[in-house]
């Protein structure tokens, strides 16, 4: 019987919004399963204590400053990391930015500020480390953070349900496009999760009657099981999974 192997072991990872919540446990994850690390945030001090942890348990780790809503710090980021690690074998577009409010109260700046980080930034950083793996011959895998809203959408979210949406969809296009470079391109579409973006939201009670409404499970999900999906996903076990939008939803759109 053939063994399940989900180690990544000499591969090198990148994660976007790697500082904390969901982006800092997956960049973990990933170092736990033998991932050299590359962490990005507009935040530096954040990432490098992520790189500091990683470094500690034995991997390479860089954190370095990234705006994934500024396709021109995206190009030094890619650059950067491929100047130093010479390749990159996972991506995850984990980024996000997310603000609860009736759609009535949404002005254009709302809007472009989560459209151009949540949706944006994943394209960007999705085609130019695909560029660098087509160079240099690379199978690699790209796994996008969506969200459940971005699958059946919902209140006071309209803007980021519809850039998560978006992500969905532009998974499985690139998912399609880059199969025949033997890249694979899911996405990971959490319920919501014990990080510091969800924290500001459940105060708002309507958001937390929603919450408890719909979460079968009856609790919001922790980080790690997110990490999971994406370990999951980034390994050579998955090698036959593209275009897919794996949930973890605690139940939430199975009815």
């Amino acid at each position: 019987m053939a063994s399940i192997d989900f180690s990544l072991i000499d591969k090198v990872v990148l994660v976007t919004g790697a500082g904390k919540g969901i982006g800092k446990e997956i960049a973990l994850a990933c170092a736990d399963a033998g991932a050299d690390i590359v962490a990005g945030s507009r935040t530096v001090s954040e990432v490098e204590q992520v790189a500091e942890e990683v470094r500690k348990a034995g991997q390479r780790a860089e954190a370095w400053q990234l705006d994934v809503a500024d396709v021109s710090s995206i190009e030094g980021f890619i650059q950067k990391t491929l100047d130093t690690f010479g390749r990159i074998d996972v991506l995850v577009n984990n980024a996000g930015v997310n603000k609860v409010q009736p759609a009535l109260d949404v002005t254009e700046e709302d809007f472009d500020y989560i459209v151009d980080v949540n949706f944006k930034g994943t394209f960007f950083m999705s085609q130019m480390t695909a560029k660098s793996m087509i160079e240099n011959g690379i199978r690699g895998r790209i796994i996008n953070i969506s969200s459940q809203v971005g699958v059946v959408g919902g209140p006071l979210r309209a803007p980021y349900s519809g850039a998560k949406g978006a992500v969905c969809l532009l998974t499985k296009s690139l998912a399609a496009e880059w199969a025949t470079h033997g890249i694979t391109v899911n996405s990971v579409a959490p319920t919501v999760t014990r990080t510091p973006l969800s924290e500001g939201a459940l105060k708002n009670p309507e958001f937390q009657k929603m919450v408890n409404e719909n979460v079968l499970m009856g609790r919001i999900a922790e980080p790690e099981e997110i990490a999971a999906a994406v370990i999951y996903l980034a390994s050579d076990i998955a090698g036959m999974v593209t275009g897919h939008t794996h949930l973890v939803d605690g139940g939430w759109t199975a009815v």
